[in-house]
């Protein structure tokens, strides 16, 4: 397979970030898109240089028959267009959360295995570099046992770019689940086994949780202080933090260009790789990879931390009364 043909669901700022960085991957092709507006994913086909657009994502998928399929749209819709690509045994990369629910997660990941079909939830962060190499120094115990991990991803958007959808119970939404989950990546991935206790705040927007703190506690007395919202700013990057040394992955972790190793003696060792375009590329050459390899999960971020960390959203969710009837139905 000399190339692999894309189609991607979605015309909005997630998809144009993604198809910029398929102009960074030399085997990448856009085949299609597909949009609610014929006229939007037309201008969007057409900007990134394939000029096919469709407004049924099943017709697309038929006519095109695409190596993989990237799902930028709204977190309620990821479901039903995630079970239609892999009913019909088309590689998938959805964006972040991947569903619903638990109920929904069990499903797409027992299709995807009847399929013997690619999945993965569109966890980018974990394919820079910069993490990678981050990864690497904690499993060679570079800074010893892990001890704690300090994650937050907090913006406060201009209301000229604030997209509504994200705070609304319809759309499945809230901060934990768009951008929180980021800082839950994090934590999953210095403490793999998942917490023995959690304790968590949040404020909510009357509909969703607008912002939320939380503290998970570790069996062997480890500790993650994360957040996530849409009401305030606070310093990007994700600090872990052993008994030999300390790891700082940023500027902005959630799509880094360096992580710092300081040792407890004050020995200091950098890594660094700047990118062109907006990163994306290292997930698609992730997922290139495991379509080749005929691998149905990605290594950087498996179907098991998606069960991990969806298990926890949702018990948190409800224990903060905002995972309810409009979730049930979706079951």
């Amino acid at each position: 397979m000399n190339q692999i043909k894309w189609v991607i669901a979605g015309t909005g700022y997630i998809a144009n970030e993604f198809a910029k960085g398929m102009g960074e991957v030399k085997d990448a092709v856009l085949a299609a898109v597909s949009s609610r507006s014929f006229e939007s994913g037309l201008h969007f086909a057409e900007k990134y240089g394939c000029g096919k657009a469709y407004t049924d994502f099943g017709e697309m998928l038929e006519k095109e028959k695409p190596d993989a399929a990237y799902i930028a749209v709204p977190n309620d819709c990821h479901y039903t267009y995630i079970m239609e690509a892999l009913e019909r045994g088309i590689p998938v990369l959805s964006e972040k959360p991947m569903v619903d629910n638990l109920v929904q997660l069990e499903a797409v990941l027992k299709k995807a295995e009847d399929k013997k079909t690619f999945l993965m939830e569109g966890m980018w962060t974990r394919c820079f570099p910069a993490v990678k190499e981050a990864r690497a120094w904690i499993e060679k115990g570079r800074i010893g046992r892990p001890l704690a991990v300090h994650a937050s991803f907090n913006i406060k958007p201009a209301p000229e770019d604030w997209q509504p959808w994200k705070g609304g119970i319809q759309h499945a939404a809230g901060a934990m689940r768009d951008v929180g989950i980021y800082s839950l990546a994090m934590a999953y991935m210095v403490f793999p086994d998942g917490p023995v206790n959690t304790y968590s705040t949040m404020k909510s927007n009357g509909e969703v949780d607008e912002s939320f703190h939380m503290l998970l506690e570790y069996e062997d007395g480890g500790a993650a202080f994360l957040g996530g919202a849409f009401n305030q700013v606070s310093n990007p990057q994700t600090e872990i933090v052993g008994e030999e040394g300390r790891i700082v992955i940023g500027p902005e972790f959630w799509h880094p260009t360096t992580s710092t190793l300081t040792l407890n003696d004050g020995t200091t060792e950098k890594y660094m790789e700047t990118y062109p375009a907006s990163g994306f590329q290292y997930e698609i050459q992730e997922v290139h990879e495991c379509i080749r390899e005929g691998v149905l999960e990605s290594p950087q971020f498996t179907w098991e931390e998606s069960r991990k960390i969806g298990a926890l959203i949702e018990e948190t969710r409800k224990e903060w009364g905002i995972f309810y009837e409009a979730d049930e139905e979706r079951r």
